[in-house]
Parts: structure tokens; sequence; C-alpha cells
């Protein structure tokens, strides 16, 4: 569950990125061209998947740990974001097999 948290927080976080005039885009992605046209819509289901995430880690870990495990994991997604993604070194489907992984290792170890 906490694999579905942090993507959750991700996809949270990449909504509410995409609305931004200032960030550094990919070109041809459809989903990023609809959440820079659609800023309200997006900006509302960022903020809901951030939520759902923030919820997510504090039924597994409880209040405290679970709260500020998720101010970690949106950090680290974050900074990861900005740094790292306006290089574009990976693609949706290089995180795709690496968020199955985590789940595969996460619900069968």
């Amino acid at each position: 569950m906490l694999s579905l948290s942090i993507l959750l927080t991700a996809l949270g976080f990449y909504c509410c990125y995409s609305t931004s005039k200032r960030a550094i885009l990919p070109k041809g992605n459809p989903v990023v061209l609809w959440a820079s046209s659609n800023t309200k819509t997006s900006k509302y289901l960022g903020l809901f998947l951030l939520t759902l995430g923030l919820i997510l880690c504090v039924i597994n870990l409880g209040l405290g740990s679970g709260s500020f495990s998720f101010l970690v994991i949106l950090m680290t997604i974050a900074s990861i974001q900005v740094l790292i993604g306006p290089l574009f070194i990976t693609n949706s489907k290089q995180l795709a097999v690496v968020f199955v992984l985590a789940l595969i290792l996460e619900l069968f170890l």
C-alpha cells in the first residue's frame, strides 16, 4: 500500500506541476497538453490525488508517522521532478515498470 500512496502522490504533484507556466514540460505528451490546457480541473485532480496519498499513508502508518512520511515522499518526488524532470531521462513506460516491480516486491515479500 505504500507504493500506491507514493504513486498517487507523484501523480498528484505532477498534475499540479504541469499547470505551471514556468515548468519545462515534454511537447508531445497528451496528458501534459490536457493538464496545461485545463488548469483548474488539473489542480483539483492533483489536490485530490495528493489528499488520497496522504490518507493512505495515515491509514498504513498512523497519524504522526503517516503524515511525516507523506511529507518526506512529497519532498522527494518534488525534488526529483524539478531537478531531473527537465532532462527527460525517464519516460512513463520505465516508471510503470518500476512501480509494478515495487508493488510486486511489497505484496509478495
